[in-house]
């Protein structure tokens, strides 16, 4: 007699739409924290206890991934079974139940995924492991050729790559065996939906397309969107009692230095030097002329590595300088500052053709642990973009254009003496924007 096993797990019906279809290939493009990692396991879990499947295989990212899957989303409900039922063989990446054995594999070595057959499969975080059509079409789809398994392919979009294709598949009415779903991270109930919209004001509206709303974006990982719509400033000379703020990102190895000076009430830049291969005798005198000459505004350094003793060097030399030490976070929250007030057109930049290309280039991406990560591609720079990012840091988000703004304390202290230097800095260069200066 056939014991009938049951577990207290149960998919939410957004989730189990998708489980409940038969169709054979099922195609998923859903926002961040839907559900769709933990919903697969608890499938896999009730397939198994009903002998629906014999091999089964889970595709990942990595395996430090797949580990915390099995520990908190597959454990959880196993440990409720008799411990003869399941078995969890780590080092392979074989979890066994109920007679059936489902195979975890991550993409790090998508070759060690080839040569065997399935008729169950879960291929997760799609948009990233289908960047590179060979998982699909050399290492996957060849084992199902023996079985007619059921395959989910999900994840959140990442452009226009394979998982694309695939689920343009799946809308296509004549092509039987596949069929699209469409999720956004709002679909799952027990998300906090109240902290996701507060979150999402302080994210470029880009990623909120993409991650939230599981979009598939023709520019991908790009942060800054039509730049050229708010290069509509100029260089200008200080106004009297003007206020201004220096962003500057320190050159390191074969980078720039970059200075971007905004006018505080405007939100307009009104200055920006690049240079590279100058001593730092030079930079600290650079810097100290450009804040005195900008009534002695405060400067935002990036005072990682190179950057800290420089800022030491600067404060001594009674320059106004606030550091600002980078990590992930902190970067992070400077370049969605910037992304965002660009998508509300808050400020304005300087149209000049190296800032231009530089923010149109710089991008972002997820990684394999959930994080957004910002740099510009390999090769290019983003030390015009960080410069721009520390400056728009310090300015106040509720400020609106032409409207004025209190002097911070910092750079009332120096304003006497930005004063009595305004009319002797020499090396401010205007010549080569002479119906600007």
């Amino acid at each position: 007699m056939t014991q009938t096993i049951e577990l207290p797990i149960l998919n939410f019906k957004a989730q189990q739409t998708i489980f409940d279809d038969p169709t054979r290939y099922k195609i998923v493009a859903k926002g961040r924290r839907f559900g769709l990692t933990r919903g697969a396991a608890h499938d896999f879990i009730l397939c198994a206890l009903q002998k629906k499947f014999k091999q089964g295989l889970w595709v990942d990212t990595i395996n430090s991934n797949i580990e915390r899957y099995v520990e908190r989303y597959f454990m959880p409900a196993l440990k409720k079974l008799p411990p003869s039922m399941y078995n969890w063989r780590k080092q392979q990446k074989i979890l066994e139940i109920n007679g059936r054995y489902i195979d975890f594999r991550s993409v790090d070595k998508p070759e060690n995924i080839e040569g065997f057959g399935y008729d169950k499969v879960f291929l997760n975080e799609a948009g990233i492991i289908l960047r590179d059509d060979y998982l699909w079409n050399n290492a996957v789809r060849p084992m199902l050729w023996d079985f007619k398994p059921s395959v989910i392919i999900g994840g959140t979009p990442k452009g226009k790559g394979v998982f694309y294709q695939l689920y343009q598949y799946g809308l296509d009415k004549d092509e039987e065996d596949y069929k699209s779903f469409h999720f956004t991270s709002f679909d799952n109930p027990y998300l906090p939906h109240d902290v996701l919209r507060e979150d999402m004001k302080k994210m470029p509206e880009a990623v909120i397309k993409q991650e939230i709303y599981a979009e598939f974006m023709d520019d991908a990982g790009v942060v800054f969107r039509n730049i050229t719509e708010i290069a509509t400033s100029k260089f200008q000379r200080p106004r009297s009692g003007g206020d201004y703020v220096m962003g500057v990102d320190l050159a390191k190895y074969q980078d720039f230095t970059v200075i971007a000076v905004y006018d505080v009430n405007t939100h307009e830049q009104v200055y920006q030097d690049r240079f590279k291969d100058y001593d730092w005798t030079f930079q600290r005198k650079k810097i100290r002329e450009t804040s005195k000459h900008f009534n002695g505004a405060p400067v935002y350094l990036d005072a990682t590595g190179v950057g800290d003793p420089v800022h030491d060097e600067l404060a001594a030399d009674g320059v106004p300088v606030v550091p600002i030490k980078f990590t992930n976070e902190v970067k992070k929250q400077l370049i969605e500052k910037l992304s965002l007030w660009n998508d509300l057109k808050r400020f304005k930049i300087i149209p000049i053709a190296e800032t231009i290309n530089e923010f149109a280039n710089f991008t972002y991406e997820i990684t394999a642990h959930g994080n957004v990560h910002y740099e510009a591609p390999v090769g290019l720079n983003d030390d015009i973009v960080i410069a721009h990012a520390l400056a728009i840091h310090s300015m106040y988000d509720t400020t609106k254009v032409g409207e004025p703004k209190p002097r911070s304390q910092l750079s009332q202290v120096f304003q006497t003496q930005a004063k009595a230097l305004e009319e002797n800095w020499d090396n401010y260069d205007y010549e080569e924007y002479p119906e600007q200066g």
